[in-house]
């Protein structure tokens, strides 16, 4: 069996449980048009990337969404649809997550944004009474700040180089298939969560636990 000394977690659908129809429902009462077509035109104009790589402040972001929508749609009823994606913050894995940092180098590494930490960063103080989201790892990485994104190679690089990691040390998991099999080309010990109820069983079959 592996011997891992650093362990890297995805936050969506493998810590935080996501609910992608909700917030779409949430986001079609704002919008004048099928939501859809709004996925669909931030693909081609990859609004969803460049907010996630840093390249558009919340504002900017909310601004060219803001084409689709109702006249007078605020920026918080923006901000209350987009955050609506976080349906649970399963206590047992956050609990899971301290003892982990204690026996191991624990990192988080996420495609995210500027409106979506400071969400769970509210969300998990008031649940655990914690500072922030990073309090659960020695450091937590998110695309906005990084400048790259999963599945890019460059962002485990990053990663790996900051940290000093060695990849056949480090265990990485994460719920897409395409971020695992980059990881894995660096040499990173990755792992898809294709059941987010079963982080506890594959972390227990790796013998981490």
């Amino acid at each position: 069996m592996k011997q891992f000394k650093n362990l890297i977690f995805d936050i969506g659908e493998v810590l935080i449980h996501l609910d992608f129809p909700h917030t779409i429902a949430e986001f079609q009462k704002l919008a004048v048009v099928d939501f859809a077509e709004i996925i669909s035109y931030s693909r081609e104009h990859k609004v969803f990337d460049r907010f996630e790589t840093g390249h558009l402040t919340a504002q900017q972001f909310r601004n060219e969404l803001k084409a689709f929508f109702k006249p007078n749609v605020t920026d918080d009823e923006i901000n209350t649809a987009w955050n609506s994606v976080f349906s649970a913050y399963p206590e047992k894995k956050f609990d899971l997550l301290k003892d982990l940092k204690l026996r191991y180098r624990t990192f988080a590494l996420s495609n995210t944004n500027e409106i979506h930490v400071a969400a769970f960063n509210r969300e998990v103080e008031t649940k655990f009474g914690v500072k922030n989201f990073e309090t659960f790892f020695h450091h937590a990485y998110y695309s906005n700040e990084m400048g790259f994104r999963k599945p890019e190679q460059e962002i485990y690089e990053l990663v790996l180089n900051k940290e000093n990691l060695i990849p056949s040390e480090t265990f990485f998991v994460d719920d897409l298939a395409e971020n695992v099999e980059s990881a894995k080309e660096l040499g990173i010990q990755a792992y898809q969560l294709t059941d987010r109820n079963k982080l506890h069983d594959l972390l227990a079959d790796l013998k981490i636990i």
